[in-house]
């Protein structure tokens, strides 16, 4: 303020008196204390319905304490840009019947998915899965086969024929069927029904391109037993998946070349009905042509192959050794351990060195492994 032709300026202190001073020379005086000015109530509430009149900091957003100082020491410019906000934001409680409605849907999770429901409900209770949990959930589905939480025995929790699709799945059991039924006719001619030619018809001619590990498992199986069929065309569609994981393992980066699709499935040299279920599964197009597999489809491809050896074994879900099938894949066998306890399994190792697998019920999976610092 200019009174005469000198300059003064303003002070009140702390006993309420009122003092002028002047100016030294021309400048700015700034307040080292300032009172923010009076609000209206409705621009006071806080997000939860808190007032925060009254001087009450504790029931104050962070939004509103960010207003209050914009106002009290802001540029003009800046408290345009956050009256503006403030025009546009929306108090839920002023909206009629409305506000409540709100608040007790999201904390009762409506509108959610039956199965996200179920991923942030703990078996047995109402308390809610930490969102470390949940994620981890998400993906442990993404990453292992279908599977079944409230299956009654193992044998039902794991299934090869969702795993493979229906066109897959159907051409895998007529290749099987037309197999079996020439077997039969062998054995009617007054042949011993051929153990190696029907082996032989289903994995390749040259016993050294065959997985060891899937020609022990066949010579295992009886065809003339009740259900031996089913296993026949887990172990026949388990080929054709190592085919596929043979192929990414000899390309460069997990690359399949091709300028089409038909052309990569070609490559794979399996039905192309298998084919393209495979290549839904656990391939990617790639810029440029050709398909790829990523590291995570990498790991979802090794635990569809060991689930599918686990349920060729028998209705059981118990192998006593992967480490034949783990050299066919030339994958380390603590590492398919863990891709099998991850699935639910437990896995042991004996004496000799045999690494096993069993799966139980109720399915229990590990819990989340928490990164801690140090």
């Amino acid at each position: 303020m200019a009174i005469s032709t000198t300059t003064y300026y303003l002070r009140i202190d702390r006993e309420r008196t009122l003092r002028l001073y002047p100016t030294a020379e021309r400048g700015s005086i700034f307040a080292l204390e300032q009172r923010t000015r009076a609000y209206d109530d409705d621009n006071a509430t806080t997000s939860m319905g808190g007032e925060v009149g009254g001087g009450n900091s504790n029931t104050m957003s962070a939004s509103d304490r960010a207003q209050l100082l914009v106002d009290s020491f802001g540029s003009r410019k800046k408290q345009k840009v956050m009256n503006s906000r403030a025009a546009n934001r929306v108090n839920v409680h002023s909206v009629v019947g409305s506000g409540d409605a709100m608040m007790r849907s999201v904390t009762e999770q409506r509108g959610i998915s039956d199965e996200n429901r179920r991923v942030m409900m703990e078996e047995g209770g109402n308390e809610k899965v930490h969102q470390v949990d949940a994620a981890y959930e998400q993906a442990r589905r993404r990453m292992l086969p279908q599977y079944d939480v409230d299956a009654d025995v193992p044998y039902k929790v794991y299934n090869a024929q969702s795993m493979a699709g229906v066109l897959a799945w159907e051409k895998t059991s007529r290749i099987v069927e037309k197999v079996l039924e020439k077997r039969v006719e062998a054995t009617a001619d007054g042949g011993d029904g051929g153990n190696k030619d029907w082996i032989a018809a289903l994995l390749g001619k040259k016993e050294e391109h065959r997985p060891l590990s899937l020609t022990r498992l066949l010579e295992s199986i009886d065809p003339a037993r009740k259900g031996s069929n089913y296993r026949i065309k887990v172990v026949l569609f388990l080929h054709f998946v190592l085919k596929l994981h043979a192929k990414i393992q000899r390309g460069r980066g997990g690359t399949i070349e091709g300028g089409t699709l038909d052309d990569c499935i070609g490559k794979v040299f399996v039905p192309h009905e298998v084919g393209m279920r495979l290549f839904e599964l656990f391939m990617s197009e790639r810029e440029g042509g050709g398909y790829v597999a990523s590291p995570q489809q990498k790991t979802k491809l090794h635990a569809h192959i060991l689930v599918l050896y686990v349920i060729a074994s028998g209705k059981e879900m118990s192998v006593p050794s992967i480490n034949q099938l783990c050299r066919d894949m030339k994958l380390d066998a603590k590492e398919a351990s863990l891709v099998l306890r991850e699935a639910g399994f437990t896995v042991k190792k004996n004496g000799s060195g045999d690494v096993g697998a069993i799966l139980s019920v109720p399915l229990t999976f590990p819990p989340p492994k928490r990164v801690t610092r140090t």
